[in-house]
């Protein structure tokens, strides 16, 4: 059975870890050099990079936990870390936490791990174990959607709004990232006090 606010919710989260808008300026300057439709070309395989990382890790989260014997509740607690570093550093740099180096294969470092990086990683494979793989990639799907239409209007976007704008909105998202890291931390906390 679908829970709509739990995949909406969770939809909103991953597009906010994602954080497509902060990874604009460094994105849009790794692309700078290529023409028109190689731009649109190197978007295309980028998106087609994410949508693939974001279902593989939907779809083999739980195996993994099985596979090292994580419990989600571990997993809740270092998430919550993990994110939480992603979000201050963020929030203290105004930009994504990732060394962009371009080079022939400019898709390893524009999917990840300036997109889907550790942060997302990891909230795909908690949500998997809390929600259901289901739920979790249907949200993962609508968040993808999210994240191609950003990329897809970079320039655009860039246009419109500045540099400037979009670095501050970067900032503002590290914070709802944060919120998510200790919600995270705090859940994983009491599950495992109420374990013991």
């Amino acid at each position: 059975m679908f829970d709509l606010n739990v995949i909406l919710g969770l939809s909103v989260q991953l597009y906010a870890i994602m954080d497509p808008i902060a990874a604009l300026p460094q994105f849009m300057r790794i692309l700078e050099s290529l023409s028109a439709s190689d731009i649109k070309s190197a978007i295309s395989r980028t998106s087609l990079a994410v949508f693939m990382l974001l279902t593989a890790f939907t779809l083999c989260g739980n195996y993994i936990l099985m596979l090292f014997g994580i419990s989600i509740t571990s997993l809740k607690i270092a998430g919550g870390v993990i994110l939480m570093a992603v979000a201050l550093d963020t929030l203290i740099t105004g930009h994504k936490p990732s060394k962009i180096e371009v080079g022939e294969f400019i898709i390893v470092p524009l999917a990840t791990p300036l997109i889907v990086g550790p942060g997302t990683m990891t909230l795909l494979i908690v949500s998997t174990g809390v929600y259901g793989m289901v739920s979790t990639l249907v949200a993962a799907y609508i968040a993808f959607i999210g994240v191609y239409l950003t990329l897809r209007l970079s320039s655009q976007i860039l246009k419109l709004v500045g540099p400037t704008f979009v670095n501050g909105l970067g900032r503002f998202m590290s914070l709802i990232i944060a919120s998510f890291a200790v919600e995270m931390l705090i859940g994983g906390i009491r599950e495992l006090l109420l374990s013991t």
